[in-house]
């Protein structure tokens, strides 16, 4: 038990402090409901994030993107090889969208991405404009989920180079 006295308080400055608490925890709290612009999805990969946040930050979304990142970005919302990475991209588009109002989905995947290694194994497309062309065919077919599941939401999908520098691909 707590002595007012050893924490150098009277008993009447206690029993204000213990009122003052109670009075707190008994008001009515507003509920705020956040409003942001979008969820951003990436890639798991320790490379880039630090990247990733200096380019969400450059599209001007500080603060304004919730983030789910799992392995190979757009990949992780369609390919067969990923099932539970499916269900958690989705699950979290339907849960950013109802707690915080999001607007669009932005998707950043990234170059030499071990994810699209696993996923397409001898087929991989490691020349520059062919990974291109590969990516772009995923981000293609998750905006077309996207839309089909989501018909109000917005997307932008971006490529990022290994030295953090990123093009938008779709």
């Amino acid at each position: 038990m707590c002595n007012a006295k050893e924490h150098g308080l009277s008993r009447r400055q206690f029993g204000f402090f213990g009122l003052s608490a109670l009075g707190l925890s008994a008001s009515p709290q507003k509920a705020v409901a956040a409003e942001i612009e979008a969820l951003a999805l990436t890639c798991i990969d320790h490379r880039l994030v630090d990247d990733g946040v200096r380019f969400f930050d450059n599209l001007h979304l500080t603060n304004e993107y919730d983030q789910v990142a799992l392995a190979g970005a757009s990949l992780a919302g369609v390919s067969p090889k990923f099932p539970s990475s499916n269900a958690a991209v989705w699950d979290h588009v339907a849960i950013a969208k109802q707690l915080h109002h999001i607007s669009k989905v932005i998707v950043l995947d990234h170059r030499d991405c071990g994810a699209y290694k696993v996923a397409f194994g001898k087929d991989f497309a490691a020349a520059h404009d062919a990974e291109t062309a590969q990516h772009k065919k995923v981000m293609l077919q998750f905006q077309a989920t996207l839309k089909q599941k989501y018909p109000d939401l917005g997307s932008e999908f971006y490529l990022m180079a290994l030295n953090g520098t990123a093009e938008r691909v779709v």
